[in-house]
């Protein structure tokens, strides 16, 4: 890359993997000399424009991620950011959509190699490291090499903020405000992080549980070896890596006095959180914490969603005034 030229416009599609990395990325592009450009917040019509263009078996985030794609092409930037996630190990996997998610794009839109800005990943459902830098330039890999391990440790800061704080993703950016609740119910709410923080995906269960005065305890707040110790009693181990995650997580949860039931947001049709959500069920109920299970899809209507969560809250703390007695 020439320096005296325009700057690389390197687009972020702004859902799916970038929910959960999206400060790692936007300040790795920004540190190496390019300029990030995100796509706009999704909605009915970015899940619309991705969906047209896959068969009907792919999931609603996928489907919402190709939509971001168009949107960034038509934005007109030189490359889309595609991060290629790489297994590592014999139980470290991704969604097999994910781990092909940059031919995905390709063939289904038409992409030549060269419009996708494909670094490869490892990524064990918190932290993430770059194995491999696209081919720019020996200067260019130098920079993205030294603003990637400025860009992790900022992501481990965050992270860290999360946990101190007890704070959200978006409310340790800045993208949502933290709402200050003296609520008495605690839900620890688990999910992919573009099913509890897409706009279109989660159809706003953060806001809606907020609003019932919920505190909510999340994934992100929780110590990694906490996690760690919530999968160490299975007899055989979860192969996919956020949901291994997420599945620690909601053991965790399970184990704390202070949470008061589980909510596990899922993606209607998603294999990994198949098996995840049956052992927490299971778990759930022979510890008599109550559990739902909440499955989002591309319909706009949310009555259902609005009822689920509000019985839930209210049998939670009908439950709770019971054993106060």
């Amino acid at each position: 890359m020439n320096l005296r030229q325009k700057k690389l416009t390197i687009g972020i599609p702004n859902t799916l993997f970038s929910s959960y990395h999206l400060p790692f990325w936007r300040q790795m592009i920004t540190l190496s000399g390019m300029e990030a450009v995100l796509s706009d917040p999704s909605d009915k019509e970015t899940a619309n424009r991705g969906g047209r263009r896959l068969p009907h078996e792919f999931c609603v985030p996928v489907k919402v991620f190709l939509g971001h794609v168009l949107d960034l092409l038509e934005k007109g930037v030189d490359q889309i950011l595609l991060p290629r996630m790489i297994t590592k190990g014999k139980t470290n996997f991704f969604c097999p959509k994910l781990i092909g998610l940059p031919e995905v794009v390709r063939y289904s839109i038409g992409l030549s190699p060269g419009r996708l800005f494909s670094p490869e990943v490892y990524c064990d459902g918190l932290s993430l490291r770059v194995a491999k830098f696209p081919t720019l330039d020996p200067v260019m890999t130098w920079r993205m090499k030294t603003a990637a391990r400025q860009a992790h440790q900022s992501w481990e800061d965050l992270l860290a903020k999360c946990r101190s704080e007890g704070l959200t993703l978006p409310e340790a950016t800045g993208g949502l405000k933290p709402i200050p609740l003296k609520g008495q119910l605690n839900i620890g709410l688990l999910g992919y992080a573009y099913s509890l923080y897409d706009p279109f995906i989660s159809k706003g269960i953060v806001n809606r549980l907020y609003k019932l005065g919920v505190k909510l305890t999340t994934w992100e707040m929780l110590d990694p070896h906490r996690i760690s110790q919530g999968l160490a009693g299975l007899k055989r181990p979860l192969f996919w890596n956020f949901g291994r995650m997420l599945l620690g997580a909601g053991l965790e949860f399970l184990n704390q006095s202070t949470i008061d039931g589980l909510i596990y947001v899922t993606a209607f049709g998603c294999g990994p959180d198949s098996v995840a959500t049956k052992i927490l069920s299971i778990e759930a109920g022979q510890r008599q914490k109550p559990f739902i299970q909440v499955n989002l899809d591309e319909h706009q209507e949310d009555g259902h969603l609005r009822t689920r969560l509000e019985a839930f809250c209210h049998m939670l703390a009908a439950l709770k005034e019971e054993q106060a007695i």
